[in-house]
Formats: structure tokens, C-alpha cells, sequence
């Protein structure tokens, strides 16, 4: 019965993060996820870039994504784009960032000055990711 219990809190829980994720990231179009997923991650594979798309869904808003800008993405194989419009597809249904909604790549430009306010969640490949846990003022 615990088990039972157990197992529909956890369907409960999954449904619910999707519903949420999938209603904020309505007010980011298609092509730009796309885009921002190939700027911030077109070198990590598909399950670097599902994890980027999560935090995006998560935060719903292209600000503090500059890879959106970016002066490679238009040069990017069909492959990559293919692989971004599939990463942000599934990142309805995935949560590999344990509710991760910051990222950086503290490898190539050191930990940024917001991370005090945030717990890391979760590493893979060159991004390192971070859930807010007090809110900061930009």
C-alpha cells in the first residue's frame, strides 16, 4: 500500500513539472528554443542539449541565454539543428537537472558571481547546473 502510495506521488509529481514546464515555455517560440539550444550546446549531444532546453522551459524567458546571439548557430550542420528540435522536444518529458534553472560553463568562464545563491544540481559536459534556492536581483 506505502509502494502504491509511493508510485502515484510520483507520477503525480512528474505530471505536474511537465504540465508546468510545457505551459512557461509556451512564451518561447519553437525556433527560438531551437536556436538557444544550439547556441548555448551544439557541442554537448542530444542529452547536453535536452539539459539545457530544461532550464530554458524552466525559466521561460531568453534572458541570461546569449548563446541565442550567436554568430555560429547559422553555420551549424542539419544534424545539430535536427538534434536541438529533438532536445527541446523532450525536455517536456525529462528532468536529468534535477530542477536546474541556471546553468554556466564554470570550466571555460570560472563560477559566475550568482552561484551563492544558487545549489548545484547536476554536471555534464562543460555545463554545470544550479537551482535557485534565494532569489537574487539583476
Amino acid at each position: 500500500m506505502i509502494i502504491t502510495f509511493l508510485s502515484r506521488l510520483i507520477i503525480a509529481t512528474v505530471v505536474m513539472l511537465t504540465l508546468i514546464s510545457t505551459v512557461y515555455a509556451d512564451r518561447i517560440t519553437y525556433k527560438k528554443a531551437v536556436r538557444t539550444i544550439i547556441g548555448e550546446a551544439a557541442n554537448q549531444g542530444l542529452k547536453g542539449m535536452i539539459c539545457v532546453a530544461e532550464v530554458l522551459r524552466r525559466r521561460a524567458d531568453l534572458k541570461g541565454f546569449y548563446g541565442y546571439k550567436s554568430i555560429h548557430i547559422d553555420d551549424q550542420p542539419k544534424l545539430v539543428w535536427e538534434m536541438a528540435a529533438k532536445a527541446w522536444e523532450q525536455s517536456a518529458y525529462t528532468n536529468y537537472t534535477n530542477g536546474a534553472d541556471h546553468f554556466d560553463n564554470i570550466r571555460k568562464f570560472g563560477k559566475p558571481w550568482w552561484v551563492t545563491y544558487c545549489v548545484k544540481t547536476y554536471a555534464y559536459k562543460d555545463h554545470t547546473f544550479y537551482k535557485e534556492t534565494k532569489h537574487y536581483h539583476t
